[in-house]
């Protein structure tokens, strides 16, 4: 009779650490998503992309117990599992970065000619509201939607520096800056706007020539960069492929992931240094 009474006590212990554990993660996991869909969802608008984020978190989930899954099932080892659990963690913040970026390029090449129509708006005789909504008529990118962001909030109250605030805060550029500045110190001391505008076009564009030629003339050295970085993963790969038996001790054994941790580190601080030399501010 004791023994079936300590056996029920163990039982219902072990259930309710069970269900506990179980409850407390599935919480975590709600709160965890909720928070991913919001922030993406923010970010999404800001870059002008409206997709269903509960369908995106659909995909993002099944991804990351899919990939996992799979990598077992192909007999990977507990270290590769890992990192393919964490590349699809990182996946989403990568990707909107990589999508933030390219339109904060697309914002620069387009704004010199931008700025041009503006000024030759102005030196027609139009208000700055009015030479921006005519470029935001014409100009259908990026650099239109977000200017015709900055229309829209001033229809519904905002003023004109708010305005000008918000949209550097969107952008997050040095040159987007140039302008905004030129345009707040033009709205509280006066000043030829027009003039100011020309002149910060012809400057950003031999500025984004400028950077042209360093990128072409550094291209080599990233590529290289690169190459480096990449090959002794691409040479492991078909030594896994070719000689399974004689690599597995790589990925099972302590003194294996402590190898492969020593050259993710070596690699990762030469493509940093590497980076840093190509890179080369104007």
């Amino acid at each position: 009779m004791t023994v079936l009474l300590v056996l029920a006590v163990m039982f219902l212990s072990i259930t309710l650490i069970g269900y506990t554990l179980i409850s407390g993660s599935t919480k975590a996991f709600e709160t965890h998503s909720e928070r991913l869909a919001t922030t993406t969802e923010s970010q999404l608008a800001r870059l002008f992309l409206f997709a269903d984020t509960r369908r995106l978190l659909v995909i993002y989930v099944l991804a990351l117990v899919g990939v996992p899954l799979l990598l077992l099932l192909v007999g990977q080892s507990p270290l590769i599992v890992m990192l393919g659990v964490a590349a699809v963690l990182a996946a989403p913040r990568f990707m909107l970065r990589n999508l933030a970026e390219r339109r904060r390029r697309a914002i620069e090449r387009a704004l010199p000619d931008g700025l041009a129509q503006v000024a030759g708006a102005m030196r027609a005789g139009s208000t700055f509201t009015g030479a921006v909504q005519s470029m935001v008529e014409e100009e259908r990118g990026p650099l239109g939607q977000e200017f015709g962001l900055l229309l829209r909030e001033q229809r519904l109250g905002a003023r004109l520096e708010e305005a000008l605030d918000n949209l550097g805060e969107r952008v997050q550029s040095e040159e987007m800056d140039l302008v905004i500045s030129a345009a707040l110190i033009s709205q509280e001391v006066g000043g030829n706007l027009a003039e100011i505008l020309q002149r910060l076009s012809e400057t950003i564009r031999r500025k984004l020539e400028m950077d042209g030629r360093i990128r072409a003339l550094t291209a080599q050295g990233v590529i290289q960069g690169r190459v480096v970085t990449v090959l002794p993963f691409a040479i492991l790969g078909a030594l896994v492929m070719i000689e399974p038996e004689a690599t597995r001790p790589m990925f099972t054994s302590l003194l294996g992931w402590c190898f492969l941790f020593v050259i993710v580190v070596l690699l990762t601080i030469g493509s940093l240094l590497i980076r840093k030399i190509v890179r080369i501010p104007v």
